[in-house]
């Protein structure tokens, strides 16, 4: 294997258990087996699965999905912050580094409440990170809020720009807050954002915060925008916008150690 990783795909089936009144709501399966034989065929090594919004809190089949392959996945889970301590306990041990707050179409002043200011505590003490799906205003408040602890940032999609990603407030912020936070940047799902010029944008991340801060994911099924990709187009795209030898270390060396592969 190439030891390649690819640091973002949903897994979910008919099976499981789904949110209340999810936002969006797949009407197909996109088993585990389905995106192993994904990895064999394009020969990647490892994989981290995320939680994806509409299931939810319902973690189950991604900790059956963990636990089936724990040399080859690792996850990021949905969680309640009332969600206890061995509950928390039980997710690490099947390959649960993180957490994954997916807030699109919601307000910062919800994360502000006892509740989640005690769950980025505890979250701290077991040194998960906090990846954030969220995207201009609402991503940069929640970036100050969680400046309040010392935590792993990794941020979905490159910040989701938009309009000129070169000058996107997001942008500015993950090239100039390094020195008070910890940012990893997803360099992944272009389509999810109302921008282009991922090239450009992906050559300023490099010159300020280095590949040991960039990863690869292939957002893979490309929930609501199935039709615009593919994992061919996938790796296509990271080889286009990040340069040898800067390549080797997104793909490989940085999401290797920050998911813990070869430990």
């Amino acid at each position: 294997m190439s030891k390649i990783v690819d640091t973002h795909a949903h897994v979910f089936t008919d099976r499981c258990r789904f949110a209340d009144n999810p936002r969006h709501r797949p009407r197909y399966e996109a088993p585990l087996a389905t995106y192993l034989d994904l990895l064999d065929h394009w020969g990647i090594d490892c994989g981290v699965l995320v939680q994806p919004s509409f299931l939810g809190t319902h973690n189950e089949y991604l900790m059956e999905c963990l636990r089936r392959h724990p040399d080859r996945l690792r996850g990021v889970a949905v969680i309640d912050p009332q969600v206890s301590d061995d509950s928390l306990e039980d997710m690490e041990s099947a390959g649960i580094r993180g957490t994954r707050l997916n807030w699109i179409g919601r307000t910062v002043s919800e994360l502000q409440t006892t509740g989640w200011t005690d769950l980025f505590t505890r979250l701290e003490s077991r040194r998960w990170h906090v990846e954030i799906q969220a995207e201009g205003r609402i991503l940069l408040d929640i970036l100050d809020l969680l400046a309040s602890w010392e935590l792993d940032l990794v941020i979905d999609h490159f910040g989701r720009p938009q309009a000129n990603a070169w000058r996107d407030p997001v942008i500015e912020r993950l090239c100039t807050g390094t020195a008070t936070q910890r940012y990893w940047v997803k360099c992944s799902a272009p389509y999810r954002s109302q921008s282009d010029g991922f090239s450009d944008v992906c050559k300023r991340l490099l010159e300020s915060l280095g590949p040991q801060r960039l990863m690869w994911g292939s957002d893979w099924p490309w929930t609501e925008h199935e039709h615009l990709y593919s994992y061919e187009r996938a790796l296509h795209d990271i080889e286009q916008w990040i340069p040898q030898p800067e390549l080797e270390q997104v793909i490989r060396e940085t999401p290797r150690q920050f998911y813990g592969f070869d430990t």
